[in-house]
């Protein structure tokens, strides 16, 4: 399924036809030619990933260079992770890994993206935050996961780092992350998301003051507005039976939200699992893995999301299946083969890039992309079938 996918998508050429067929079918404008999430720089790492070694290498480059000119039409001025500077460093960087040619490149852009954000316009006052401040897609969360892995480290990357890391902890103090009076508790744009990034940037030994504090105050807040079917906070040590589970937003309506990766129950997993493993908390971890294996099981009685992609499908919910058993998740190893078949299941080869996203809007859409389309699907099956952690991995679970 996955080399099928990236036999559709096989030039930029055929990915732009597909994502003009895309956007008649949706009412939000998505594709930019040097995203990551919904761009070349996302089938860049298609290619490298799912596609034979040599003919993929050949057109992860190809992508990667139609990544680049899409930039002199439309300049990336912003340097968020998914759309924006730092996700053309990522994928540059990984597909720099079998050709050194772009790492004269890569180095400019880590520049550019320092300058970015040591420029940036990010509010220091309360009620005036919006989450692409600070969130893992498009904010200081997701830019500080690629500062993180710039290499060399240069002045200018240290120093754009460290407002990253100094904005993070000032966010995660006194609920400063709240937009709209309400407080978002997931991985895509919310407290997860946040924690998974400063916990990253820990384990490498990249620290400013009050990060670990800050750390703390993200993990206390998530552990106690968990539900763990008692209510807020009352789910005992690993939140019941069934563990906790959040809802999008704090307050709440008191339902959980839909199973995904970026909203919810499992986002909040894994932002606490990426805590557990930066500070050594097996106590933290257990709470983690719980909460994972009840929505595994919910997931198994029927509640399956109705997009098979990464963001807020199907596709998602394998990624951290197959996250959590790599560390040791017994019950995310017994639910892999049974989502992995749904998975395949979920194809037909009968539409253009065999999966469709529903999107939250309602529309039905043939998306190539990495984080809402069949690109990321194809990478997610390409995992589950090797068994291996994808580096592309990073931007979903920062480690």
């Amino acid at each position: 399924m996955a080399g099928l996918i990236a036999e559709r998508l096989d030039t930029p050429a055929h990915a732009d036809a597909a994502a003009v067929r895309a956007a008649r079918q949706s009412d939000v404008s998505f594709w930019t030619g040097a995203s990551l999430s919904e761009g070349h720089a996302g089938l860049a790492l298609l290619h490298r990933h799912a596609a034979g070694r040599e003919e993929g290498q050949g057109r992860a480059r190809a992508f990667t260079r139609a990544a680049f000119a899409a930039t002199g039409q439309s300049p990336l001025h912003h340097p968020g992770l998914f759309d924006g500077t730092a996700g053309l460093a990522f994928a540059l960087q990984d597909v720099s890994r079998d050709e050194p040619r772009f790492l004269p490149s890569l180095g400019r852009l880590h520049e550019q993206l320092a300058r970015q954000v040591i420029d940036a316009d990010w509010p220091r006052v309360p009620g005036a935050v919006a989450d692409h401040h600070y969130d893992l897609v498009y904010g200081a969360a997701g830019i500080a996961v690629q500062l993180c892995a710039a290499a060399p480290a240069t002045p200018l990357v240290e120093e754009a780092l460290e407002r990253c890391l100094r904005h993070l902890v000032w966010v995660a103090a006194d609920g400063n992350w709240a937009v709209g009076g309400r407080l978002d508790t997931g991985m895509a744009h919310g407290a997860a998301g946040i924690a998974a990034a400063l916990a990253a940037a820990w384990r490498r030994d990249r620290r400013v003051p009050g990060q670990r504090a800050a750390l703390d105050e993200l993990t206390g807040w998530l552990l106690a507005v968990g539900d763990g079917g008692a209510g807020p906070g009352r789910g005992g040590s690993s939140g019941g039976a069934g563990g906790l589970r959040w809802s999008r937003v704090v307050p709440a309506d008191g339902r959980e939200a839909a199973p995904a990766w970026c909203h919810g129950t499992g986002g909040v997993a894994a932002g606490l699992l990426a805590v557990a493993r930066a500070t050594g908390d097996p106590g933290l971890e257990a709470r983690a893995f719980a909460a994972l294996d009840g929505l595994l099981d919910r997931v198994a009685g029927g509640d399956v999301p109705r997009s098979p992609t990464v963001c807020h499908g199907l596709a998602g919910i394998a990624a951290l299946a197959h996250e959590f058993a790599a560390h040791g998740s017994a019950g995310a190893a017994r639910a892999l083969p049974g989502l992995a078949l749904r998975l395949v299941d979920a194809a037909d080869p009968g539409l253009p890039l065999l999966y469709r996203d529903h999107e939250t809007t309602g529309h039905v859409v043939d998306n190539p992309g990495l984080l809402t389309g069949a690109a990321g699907i194809a990478l997610t099956l390409r995992a589950l079938a090797t068994g291996h952690r994808p580096g592309w991995w990073s931007v979903l679970f920062p480690r």
